[in-house]
């Protein structure tokens, strides 16, 4: 279970990485550089952190400059820049061109993340879900509510990937949580069928726990709708079926004993 959540927690991650414009030429594009470079050395911090971008979006042409670019965006992320903070965060987390580190990515991140910026908050909550769910039982509050704090904040503008993952966390950690399922049914509803798949689970679990005839029904419809929506869901409505039908047999066997 670890590994599918946490893979799902890696999957749901948006790098955002600002893409420069290609120019066509490698004549051009080393003009280019040195254009960035020189106002990059001189301090202009947009400088620093659009000259990664440059290179970044003309691999190969670039490759041999990749380094001395990331360089720059440091120096840019060092001095407050926002999308470069979030950049160089996004990428030791992801561990895109960078070796995957989430304490350095943590660190980065939550620069950006003071400064308001939603996709950092994100990952930051993100970070601190992987966290919870490795964490021993005194590590696991403090974990638990500082995701809890940073999926708060990055959903305040309607960003559909962060409601959906905070959705899944709270299920995680509080299987009949009402904002959990408030949380999926917002994202379900603009036709995300991983979301309707998930509200599958959590009404089938809660089944499980109550048995009640409401959410085996609520659990099977929204399996149903995330299977008409191109999701793989039938093993898990066969999964329930069979489930319901043990029950039953288990509850007809215990009456007839009883009688």
């Amino acid at each position: 279970m670890k590994v599918l959540l946490y893979l799902i927690v890696i999957l749901s991650c948006v790098v955002g990485q600002a893409n420069g414009q290609a120019t066509n030429s490698e004549s051009g594009l080393t003009i280019k550089y040195q254009e960035f470079k020189k106002l990059a050395m001189d301090g202009d911090i947009n400088s620093q952190y659009e000259i990664f971008n440059l290179v970044n979006s003309n691999k190969p042409k670039l490759n041999e400059n990749l380094t001395e670019a990331f360089q720059f965006m440091i120096k840019a992320g060092e001095a407050g820049h926002t999308e470069a903070q979030f950049t160089i965060g996004s990428m030791y987390q992801t561990g895109n061109l960078l070796k995957k580190n989430s304490d350095v990515a943590l660190g980065w991140l939550l620069e950006a993340a003071k400064n308001g910026h939603r996709k950092a908050q994100f990952l930051a909550g993100n970070n601190y879900f992987v966290r919870a769910l490795d964490a021993t039982d005194e590590e696991d509050h403090e974990n638990v509510e500082l995701a809890r704090y940073w999926y708060e904040k990055s959903i305040e503008d309607n960003y559909l990937i962060a409601i959906k993952q905070y959705g899944l966390f709270l299920f995680m950690f509080d299987k009949f949580s009402p904002k959990a399922d408030k949380l999926l049914n917002q994202v379900a509803e603009t036709g995300d069928s991983d979301a309707m798949n998930w509200l599958g689970k959590l009404y089938s679990h809660r089944w499980g726990e109550n048995r009640s005839d409401t959410d085996f029904n609520l659990a099977h419809s929204w399996f149903e709708k995330a299977k008409q929506n191109g999701y793989k869901s039938q093993p898990f409505i066969d999964e329930l079926d069979e489930k319901k039908k043990n029950y039953l047999e288990r509850i007809a066997k215990e009456n007839g004993k009883e009688k």
